[in-house]
């Protein structure tokens, strides 16, 4: 197959990338930076170098094909820290996740896929309840939901099969951001205290291998206009997984569980099929145990290496 990809830098991108390599398809990447792309993906990929905020200036042109076959939309500006507040920058992500759709038209794709977020349901159940005090950093969860409903709606009138992939923790070798398991793992390496919140929220952590070969399952073989759930079909209290990664990396980090207080919504995974993509076939090869330690074999590496 003919496949776009925006986003491949990033940390899911790049598996995904080569998740479609692996299965012998032809991948055309948008990319900010060119200097970003990855020495084994040399003649392996075409690229094209663009800004977000230019996606509505591409067309045939510009791409080694005329069509594709499928589009994956994976980048977004400001995923971590204070950009999350940023209101022009999130609201330019959703301007851009339009302009990527109607790319995807132009390009003649029969499919579109959004890379969405279990943040879009937390938003959704938390901000519109009475008393709810949302933090800016909701501004990042909302522009997600927005982005979502409004590639659809273009979608539709462009004709193009939309697929929604609900993107819930994701980890493994190669992320560097500063998302929960990754900072959590990196102090228990170091044996430092952690602080924590009760940890009876349901959780739910899955393999970046695991994920991306989801995400192609969807994209390939799930129904359009339909949503689905990249993670497992069991999920478990936060403080098992927390508990879990302790015993792996045989840490000496103290658990301080109940000192930060938790605030937000209280997802009982109700919210989606989670099994969806295992009814297509999909079986996982990475257990939580496993995705540890080749995580932290790779943090290990990245410090020797540095």
């Amino acid at each position: 197959m003919k496949i776009v990809v925006t986003g491949a830098t990033g940390f899911v991108g790049k598996w995904l990338v080569a998740e479609l390599l692996r299965q012998g398809d032809e991948v055309t990447v948008v990319v900010r930076d060119k200097r970003r792309i990855p020495d084994e993906w040399k003649n392996l990929v075409y690229v094209v170098e663009a800004e977000l905020q230019t996606l509505s200036r591409l067309d045939k042109k510009n791409f080694p094909w005329d069509y594709a076959d499928m589009f994956f939309h994976l980048a977004w500006s400001g995923t971590a820290g204070m950009e999350r507040a940023d209101t022009i920058l999130q609201l330019q992500n959703v301007q851009a996740a339009c302009d990527a759709v109607r790319l995807a038209k132009r390009l003649e794709c029969g499919r579109f896929v959004n890379a969405g977020s279990i943040m879009e349901y937390e938003a959704m159940q938390y901000i519109s309840s009475d008393g709810s005090m949302p933090g800016m950093g909701n501004i990042y969860s909302t522009a997600k939901v927005t982005a979502d409903f409004m590639a659809k709606t273009v979608a539709t009138k462009e004709g193009i099969g939309y697929i929604n992939v609900i993107i819930s923790n994701i980890y493994g070798a190669g992320e560097k951001s500063a998302r929960f398991l990754n900072t959590t793992l990196r102090k228990m390496l170091y044996s430092e205290a952690i602080e924590l919140t009760h940890g009876c929220q349901l959780y739910d952590f899955i393999y970046v291998t695991d994920a991306v070969r989801q995400i192609v399952l969807a994209g390939k073989r799930g129904e359009v206009n339909s949503v689905y759930y990249i993670g497992n079909a069991i999920q478990r209290p936060l403080k098992e997984f927390v508990v879990e990664m302790k015993q792996v990396l045989h840490s000496d980090s103290e658990l301080m569980f109940g000192k930060i207080p938790f605030s937000g919504a209280m997802l009982t995974y109700k919210e989606f099929d989670t099994s969806k993509l295992e009814k297509l076939g999909f079986v996982s090869e990475v257990s939580f145990a496993e995705g540890v330690k080749l995580t932290r074999d790779w943090m290990l590496e990245e410090e020797h290496e540095h």
